[in-house]
C-alpha cells in the first residue's frame, strides 16, 4: 500500500513563536505494517510514529536550519493517483 500524505509541521522557534509548514511524503507500507487501507493506517499511526517511522520535517528547511520541540500531524492522505482518501477537518488547504 502506498499514499502521499500532507503533514502538517509545526514548532516552536527561539521566540516561541510557533510556526507551521505543510509537506507530503510519499510513504510504502509493506505486509509486515499491515496497512491495507486508510483506516488501517490512522489505527496503527501511532505506533509506527512511536518508532520514527515518519519523518516530514526533513522536507522543510526553515525548521532544520532552527530546530525546536517538534509536532507533526497528517492532514490529507491520497493514493498516488492524487485521488483524496482522508482529510483532517480543519485542514483547509488545497
Amino acid at each position: 500500500m502506498k499514499f502521499i500524505i500532507t503533514w502538517e509541521v509545526s514548532w516552536f522557534d527561539s521566540d516561541w513563536n510557533e510556526k507551521k509548514r505543510y509537506t507530503e511524503t510519499e510513504e510504502h507500507f509493506d505486509e509486515h505494517d499491515g496497512i491495507k487501507s486508510v483506516d488501517d493506517f490512522l489505527n496503527k499511526f501511532d505506533d509506527m510514529f512511536m518508532e520514527d517511522r515518519f519523518s516530514p520535517e526533513n522536507n522543510v528547511n526553515e525548521y532544520i536550519e532552527e530546530g525546536g520541540d517538534l509536532n507533526i500531524e497528517y492532514m490529507k492522505i491520497c493514493n498516488l493517483d492524487g485521488e483524496e482518501l482522508w482529510r483532517d477537518p480543519e485542514y483547509k488547504e488545497e
